[in-house]
């Protein structure tokens, strides 16, 4: 039997090892949000404790290590320390909210689920207003003070495949979203596309210095490297590729040759949505790994056709279940058949590692959760068949 790290890293090298490996909270978008998560522990007959939450606007579980043993999971992760850690919400009697480390604003209903973006700092598109932000220090010590005896020991004491990313600035676009407004960030990619660029550049040095000095303590002890930008929405792109290749190709390309240099961990990206018109770019510039492989979003529907035409060069990490509809409203049993089709679709020949698509959501019932990680592990053993 293989061990976690090797059987990870055989599936990234597009070959076969003895099962699919199965990754459950590496990440920040591989993990199960904190409604869900005491109902999953007790479906699955282990001791109830207290929730830990390790992303606050997503009220993101930490996934525990018998939590993880249980459902089979192959991957841990490792990311930058919280120099300053949000403080408690402040709570008004309708909206409990707080400022993150990029000056937003962030608030959540009573009975919410997560800490939305209500405010965003920058509220012009200027050269001055740019100038006057105060950017997160990425060369702050403090960011990865122990990392590398956390990585090294996580290394040597345990089986798994080590995912690893700073913990801020990585998503180049996203950040713009974040810090600008969603709509405005937008209308700026045309209206005002030299303030975008810009901004573009300044936060893809902050990436660029974030990686290095991450890389420089755990580069040769990662297996993975993540990072992140939503580049797609539900059914269509968020830009033309025209449009991505003026404004982001060469700076995600300035990113991930950054990570070559200074680890042979697999590049990894993180993009939800319908990304299908990006991946000969993004492959071009040294992306070896999708997730989420969002299947219910336009062009990735048909995942034996994402196979055919990217398979070789693109291993998918994520696939496992349509969580929109079939993972929080279906039966165990369409779980589980939906399960087993994504993985027939995908994992021949190697180039898989199963994981929800995105985070389980607060609303999904532990049954389907069990039943979609179980059948990771009733259907994944090699010799798979596609279907």
């Amino acid at each position: 039997m293989m061990t976690s790290r090797e059987r990870v890293l055989t599936a990234l090298d597009h070959r076969e090892p003895d099962r699919v490996p199965i990754d459950v909270g590496s990440m920040p978008v591989s993990g199960i949000c904190a409604g869900a998560y005491a109902g999953v522990v007790e479906a699955l007959g282990l001791a109830p404790r207290e929730v830990r939450i390790i992303d606050v606007p997503q009220q993101l579980a930490a996934v525990d290590l018998d939590v993880m043993e249980a459902f089979g999971g192959d991957c841990i992760g490792i990311t930058t320390n919280d120099p300053q850690p949000p403080s408690a919400p402040a709570d008004d009697g309708e909206y409990e909210s707080y400022r993150d480390v990029w000056g937003a604003l962030r608030s959540r209903p009573h009975g919410g689920f997560y800490f939305d973006l209500a405010e965003s700092p920058l509220r012009e598109p200027t050269p001055e207003a740019l100038a006057a932000y105060a950017w997160p220090d990425a060369d702050d010590p403090r960011r990865y003070a122990g990392l590398r005896e956390q990585a090294r020991l996580l290394r040597e004491t345990t089986p798994y495949a080590i995912v690893g990313r700073p913990d801020f600035g990585s998503d180049i676009l996203g950040t713009f979203q974040h810090t600008r407004g969603y709509t405005e960030s937008l209308l700026d990619l045309a209206a005002e596309p030299d303030f975008a660029e810009a901004y573009f550049e300044r936060v893809t040095e902050m990436a660029v210095r974030a990686w290095t000095l991450f890389l420089a303590e755990v580069g040769d002890l990662i297996d993975v490297a993540a990072t992140f930008d939503d580049l797609g929405m539900q059914d269509r792109p968020l830009m033309s590729v025209k449009m991505y290749r003026r404004l982001l190709k060469d700076r995600h390309a300035r990113v991930f040759e950054t990570i070559r240099r200074h680890t042979g961990a697999h590049i990894l990206f993180h993009s939800d949505g319908a990304v299908v018109d990006f991946l000969p770019d993004l492959i071009e510039i040294g992306v070896q790994v999708l997730n989420p492989v969002q299947v219910s979003s336009s062009g990735l529907e048909d995942t034996a056709a994402l196979k055919r035409r990217f398979g070789k060069e693109l291993s998918f990490w994520g696939a496992a279940c349509d969580s929109q509809v079939v993972l929080s409203r279906g039966t165990p049993e369409d779980v589980r058949a939906e399960t087993e089709r994504r993985i027939r679709d995908l994992a021949p020949g190697g180039g898989l590692v199963c994981a929800s698509v995105h985070n389980v959501q607060s609303d999904v019932p532990p049954a389907n959760v069990l039943a979609m990680f179980r059948a990771a592990r009733d259907f994944g053993t090699y010799p798979v068949r596609p279907a």
